[in-house]
C-alpha cells in the first residue's frame, strides 16, 4: 500500500512540474463533474412544467359517458423509415407493392402528406396525441434505452426520455368511448412503468419498446417480455445497424419480426370482429437493420430492403383479408402511411433529402386512406396534410370533442378524404434534435432555414453550412434551385407566417400548449 500511494505521490509531482496546479485542478474538476456532477444532473434535472393529468382525468371521464351512435373500427398501419417512393403505387421501379398499389384504386392516396417530424419518436408523439412533438416534449430526436450513456445524457441537458403522462393519446379516447384497444410493433415513446402502451389506453400490447437497431430488442406482451433477445455484436455495442454486423451471440430473429405481428394483428381482429376496436400497427421495418423473410428472401428486384418491403405489402394483404373473411370492410377506416422519409436505404422518389432531413424527402411520406363505401375510391389528391391530423379528424368523426385544456395542432381532414380542400394554409417544419419549427409551406411554395450554404477555404474547396434561407416551388422542382432573390415577396410572407407560428408555441413561457 505505502509503494502504490509512493508511487501516486511521484506521478503527482511529475504532473505539477510538467502541467503545473491548472492540470490538477483540471484533474479535480473532471472528478467531480463525472462521479458527482453529472450523476445528480441526471437524476434531478428533469422537464418541470405543470402538469395537466387531472385535466386529462376530467376529459376522459367526460367522454366515456357519451353515447355514440356509430362507432367504426380504425386500423392504422404505421411503417418504419419507409420512403415517400418505396411503393410501386408511388413510383418504384423494383419494389413490388401489389397489395397497398390495388387499395389506392378503392380509397385516397396523397401525394403531400407529412409526417410531424423526420425522425420517429416525435413523429409517433404527434400522430397519438395530434400535437406538435416539441408540446410533448419528444421534439429532440428519439427517446434512449434507459441505462444507456445516450438515455443519461438526455436527462442531463434536462430533456425528457418518455412521452409526459398528461399527454392524452387517441388510444385512451378510444378506450374511454368503449372501444377494444390494441398496438402491434414499435412503440418508442418511453420504456418505463407508467410509459407503456399499456399505461396510455391500449388493452393489448405485442411488440418492441423501441428500434430494431436497439439492443437487447426483447419481444414483450403487455409488460412482460414474451420473448427475450440475447443478441449480442463481436464489437460490444448495443447499436444494431446492419444485419451484415459480426455477432458473438444470435439472439432474436428479425426476419421473423414481420410475420409475428401480421399474425397478431389477425388475431386481434378475428377476437374482436363483434365489437368495435382500434388497432395501432406500428411495423418496425424497413428500419435498419434489415431482415426478410426467409421464405421470400431474394424475390424482390429491389435486393434485401426489397425484400423487406414486399414483406410489409403481404402483411397488409393479411391484415384486409382478415377485414373481408369477417365483413368489416364497410365498418372498418384503414389508415396507411409512414413515420418519416426514407432512410439511406430507402427510396424517397424525386424528393431532396432523407430522415432527419428537413428537405422534403425527410417528411412528406406515402399517405392511403380507404373505408368501403364511405369514402371515393381511386381519389389522388394533393391537398396538403400532416399526421398530426388524424386525432381531431377521427375524433370529429366519431362527434368528440377535443380536449379543451390543450392546443390541439391538427386539424380535421376528413372532408380532405372526401376530395375536398385542405383546412390548411400552411403546414411547418421541425428540426430532428430540437423540435423547433424550422420552415413552412404554402399549397406551393416552401420557405426553409435548412439549406445549404457554401463557405470557401481555399478557393474552389469549401464547407457546407445548414444556415442559408431558401425559397423553393414544390410545383415544379424539388427543392434544388433556391428562389428566394427571385420571389422575395413570397419568402417574406411564408417567413413572417413562420416566424408567427414560432411565436404562438410560447416556448419560454408555455411549451406543453396548456390553456388554462
Amino acid at each position: 500500500m505505502r509503494k502504490i500511494v509512493s508511487i501516486l505521490k511521484r506521478m503527482l509531482n511529475i504532473i505539477i512540474k510538467s502541467f503545473g496546479f491548472l492540470a490538477i485542478a483540471f484533474i479535480i474538476f473532471s472528478l467531480i463533474f463525472v462521479f458527482i456532477w453529472f450523476p445528480y444532473k441526471v437524476k434531478h434535472n428533469q422537464p418541470k412544467w405543470e402538469s395537466h393529468a387531472k385535466q386529462k382525468e376530467t376529459y376522459l371521464k367526460e367522454v366515456s359517458k357519451l353515447n355514440l351512435k356509430e362507432k367504426p373500427n380504425i386500423i392504422i398501419i404505421f411503417f418504419d423509415d419507409l420512403g415517400y417512393g418505396d411503393l410501386s403505387c408511388y413510383g418504384n421501379k423494383l419494389i413490388k407493392t401489389p397489395t397497398i398499389d390495388s387499395l389506392t384504386n378503392y380509397g385516397v392516396k396523397f401525394t403531400d402528406f407529412y409526417s410531424s417530424s423526420p425522425v420517429c419518436t416525435p413523429s409517433r408523439a404527434g400522430l397519438l396525441t395530434g400535437r406538435l412533438p416539441i408540446r410533448t416534449l419528444a421534439g429532440n430526436h428519439v427517446f434512449m434505452a434507459e441505462g444507456t450513456f445516450a438515455a443519461d445524457m438526455r436527462k442531463f441537458m434536462g430533456l425528457a426520455n418518455n412521452l409526459p403522462i398528461d399527454e392524452i393519446l387517441i388510444s385512451e379516447v378510444f378506450k374511454a368511448i368503449g372501444y377494444k384497444t390494441g398496438m402491434l410493433g414499435k412503440w418508442h415513446l418511453g420504456e418505463v412503468k407508467g410509459h407503456l402502451p399499456n399505461d396510455f389506453g391500449f388493452d393489448e400490447f405485442y411488440g418492441v419498446k423501441y428500434s430494431n437497431d436497439m439492443l437487447p430488442l426483447n419481444i414483450y406482451r403487455n409488460y412482460n417480455i414474451e420473448e427475450e433477445d440475447k443478441t449480442e455484436l463481436v464489437s460490444g455495442s448495443r447499436s444494431y445497424f446492419d444485419s451484415d454486423d459480426s455477432l458473438k451471440i444470435k439472439g432474436l430473429d428479425q426476419s421473423l419480426l414481420t410475420e409475428k405481428y401480421t399474425n397478431e394483428a389477425v388475431k386481434f381482429i378475428n377476437k374482436n370482429k363483434d365489437k368495435p376496436f382500434f388497432l395501432y400497427f406500428a411495423h418496425s421495418f424497413p428500419h435498419v437493420p434489415h431482415f426478410a423473410s426467409k421464405k421470400y428472401a431474394g424475390e424482390s428486384e429491389g435486393g434485401l430492403y426489397g425484400d423487406v418491403v414486399e414483406d410489409l405489402d403481404r402483411s397488409v394483404q393479411l391484415v384486409m383479408e382478415a377485414l373481408t373473411a369477417n365483413g368489416l370492410e364497410e365498418n372498418t377506416l384503414v389508415i396507411i402511411t409512414s413515420d418519416n422519409g426514407a432512410d439511406y436505404n430507402g427510396n424517397a422518389g424525386n424528393l431532396r433529402g432523407r430522415k432527419t432531413q428537413t428537405y422534403e424527402g425527410g417528411q412528406r411520406v406515402p399517405l392511403i386512406v380507404l373505408w368501403k363505401n364511405h369514402l371515393p375510391e381511386g381519389i389522388v389528391t394533393d391537398q396538403m396534410a400532416m399526421n398530426t391530423d388524424f386525432f381531431p379528424t377521427l375524433l370529429s368523426l366519431l362527434n368528440i370533442p377535443l380536449p379543451n385544456d390543450r392546443i390541439i395542432d391538427g386539424k380535421n381532414i376528413f372532408p380532405v378524404f372526401e376530395g375536398k380542400n385542405s383546412p390548411h394554409d400552411y403546414l411547418y417544419y421541425t428540426n430532428t434534435f430540437t423540435g423547433k419549427i424550422v420552415g413552412v409551406r404554402n399549397n406551393r411554395f416552401k420557405y426553409h432555414i435548412g439549406g445549404y450554404q457554401s463557405m470557401p477555404v481555399f478557393k474552389a474547396i469549401g464547407v457546407t453550412l445548414n444556415k442559408k434561407p431558401q425559397l423553393n416551388d414544390l410545383l415544379l422542382g424539388n427543392e434544388s434551385h433556391n428562389l428566394i432573390k427571385k420571389f422575395p415577396q413570397k419568402a417574406d410572407s411564408l417567413k413572417n407566417a413562420m416566424n408567427l407560428k414560432i411565436e404562438s408555441l410560447q416556448l419560454e413561457t408555455n411549451k406543453r400548449g396548456w390553456k388554462h
